[in-house]
């Protein structure tokens, strides 16, 4: 605010909202003789977050460090300026956690959601069977974003339980 003490009367907004401005989704479905493939994507734009560094403080009340920081760190024997953690110490120093750009990210991204593969299985007389489907699926296959820390849909502190990648073999049959 031009006093000449930085302080919280010298905070401005930054980035995004941190809830997305803009959600969508798309997806296909098609088939060629017995085979059939469907996927769907979904994503955010226009969304940023702060990453929480009290939340990953490596070493303060016996937190293992996050392997960004664990790699690229502040020393008085390798002063990198741009390392991702400022200082390493085993209490919160104030300096670390201060609100700044340099915890602003960008949130958006675009996610592979779901993708299935099927094989539809015509009738058969010699065991009764009417149809059938074989299929695979799976869920949470990639995604893309400019962040590349962790799932961008974890949020702030990259310590939760990622969404899990799933598969599925299926097999439906109509006696």
């Amino acid at each position: 605010n031009g006093d000449g003490r930085v302080n919280d009367n010298d905070y401005v907004p930054m980035g995004y909202p941190s809830v997305p401005e803009i959600q969508y989704g798309f997806g296909l479905s098609g088939g060629i003789r017995d085979f059939d493939l469907s996927f769907f994507f979904q994503g955010n734009g226009r969304v940023s977050f702060f990453i929480d560094p009290e939340g990953i403080a490596p070493l303060v009340n016996h937190r293992n460090a996050l392997e960004i920081v664990a790699r690229d760190y502040w020393t008085e024997t390798d002063p990198n300026v741009h390392a991702f953690w400022p200082r390493l110490s085993v209490t919160t120093l104030e300096n670390n956690v201060q609100p700044s750009s340099w915890w602003l990210r960008n949130g958006s991204f675009l996610r592979l959601k779901s993708v299935e593969l099927g094989y539809n299985i015509k009738k058969i007389d010699s065991i009764l069977l009417k149809s059938g489907r074989v299929y695979f699926s799976v869920e949470n296959v990639f995604y893309v974003s400019s962040f590349k820390l962790w799932d961008p849909e974890m949020g702030n502190k990259g310590r939760g339980y990622p969404l899990n990648r799933r598969f599925n073999i299926g097999l439906l049959l109509q006696f």
